[in-house]
């Protein structure tokens, strides 16, 4: 076998392709990273506490988990393509309508819209990997996805606080804007339909309500999506807290805070490349348990320190860093398993995991800022117990894998 052939075994995709799909997922933590380091600013601007300015965070997890359910069945009635276009378009006239707003109601509808546009993205790059890749393939390039996608929570606060410094907050909106608009170019020209004409569904309004109960029921789609969605949870209350954690609770600068946001993104690529040689040597269940004790690990680390006295800047940083590095190694083989036998409702059950995976963050944010606790204390418990929860329904997951392989 010759070297070229070797390399088309081990990675059954162009590298061009993946990089592709990770820009349009890269839209999502770019939306919400970038402008992280801003919300001290636009709270002072807006004439708002920064706790009123960081509701605007969730405001964009309600439109990414809504709008995934909403482009599901169109993508797998229409094809992958033609829906990238609307949610691109929507995209760039809700970021230019945020860089435009003059109050807060009108910022969080803006955000909310960029949000349901911005998201059909995450949808089309999980159904096209799926259209195309094995199960265990499909963990591979999720964990490359993860990779392309995990530059962005590196580079995005940095170049927020970049823009922060040279410009006003109006400009990380407008840069938003054009990045929607390369990525606009970038599908008309290099993205082709992987979702063959035969393979398309209805899309009738009964049928897809009926296809999306079927997958509620379904408890090999399910039970590792729960168990995946309550482990990114955890990463979606970082997100939404880390503005006021690191710069509020722990006073650094927004520069700062930027290097601290990219070394925790760092961890997760890190373990997501690690991801890709581990489900060569091991099964992808197997590596989804090691990476949920990872996870798991990282936030009873984190508890200990903030009811002990040693609970500092760095302390603290270090349990965050082990407990998002460990989504490096359960969210692409949690919606591999999710996905491995949706066969032609890739995309609706694309959108639902992705539905579940926010509207559980969204839960956890807002159950957040709903706990009687100091802010430190509160993000560790709400991290321990969707870690914990996610645990306890992979080990179902197992048992009944386990059973089934048995029987």
């Amino acid at each position: 076998m010759s070297a070229v052939q070797s390399a088309e075994r081990s990675r059954p995709y162009a590298l061009s392709w993946i990089m592709l799909l990770g820009l349009l997922t890269a839209l999502g933590p770019l939306s919400i990273d970038m402008y992280l380091p801003a919300l001290p600013t636009m709270a002072s601007a807006f004439g708002v506490s920064v706790s009123a300015m960081s509701n605007t965070v969730p405001a964009y997890f309600l439109g990414l988990a809504a709008g995934q359910l909403f482009y599901g069945p169109i993508t797998d009635r229409f094809g992958r393509k033609p829906p990238l276009y609307f949610g691109l378009g929507l995209f760039i006239a809700a970021s230019i309508w945020c860089a435009l707003a003059t109050d807060l109601s009108s910022l969080l509808a803006a955000r909310t819209l960029q949000a349901l546009g911005g998201c059909v993205g995450v949808v089309v790059a999980r159904s096209a990997i799926r259209d195309c890749l094995s199960p265990a393939d499909s963990s591979r390039a999720y964990a490359m996805l993860l990779l392309v996608m995990g530059v962005a929570p590196i580079l995005a606060p940095m170049l927020g606080a970049g823009l922060l410094a040279l410009s006003s907050w109006n400009s990380l909106f407008w840069v938003l804007a054009l990045i929607g608009s390369v990525c606009l170019l970038l599908i008309h020209f290099n993205f082709k339909e992987t979702l063959a004409p035969e393979n398309r569904r209805s899309l009738a309004f009964i049928p897809v309500l009926k296809n999306y109960g079927r997958l509620l029921l379904d408890r090999r789609f399910m039970l590792p999506a729960v168990a995946g969605g309550c482990l990114m949870g955890a990463l979606f209350v970082y997100i939404s807290a880390s503005s006021g954690l690191l710069i509020g609770h722990f006073g650094v600068s927004p520069q700062v805070f930027a290097w601290l946001f990219g070394a925790n993104a760092a961890g997760l690529i890190l373990l997501s490349q690690l991801n890709g040689r581990l489900v060569q040597r091991w099964s992808v269940l197997k590596v989804f348990q090691i990476g949920t004790g990872v996870q798991l690990l990282g936030s009873l680390v984190l508890l200990v320190l903030v009811i002990s006295p040693l609970a500092s800047l760095w302390t603290v940083f270090s349990a965050l860093f082990v407990t998002v590095a460990g989504i490096g190694l359960t969210a692409p083989n949690s919606t591999a398993l999710a996905l491995a036998e949706q066969g032609q409702q890739a995309g609706l059950a694309s959108a639902l995991l992705g539905a579940m995976q926010f509207s559980i963050g969204l839960l956890g944010g807002v159950i957040l800022h709903a706990l009687p606790l100091a802010e430190l204390t509160g993000i560790a418990v709400m991290m321990v117990v969707l870690i914990g929860l996610g645990a306890l329904v992979l080990s179902r997951y197992c048992l009944e894998h386990s059973n089934h392989k048995v029987s």
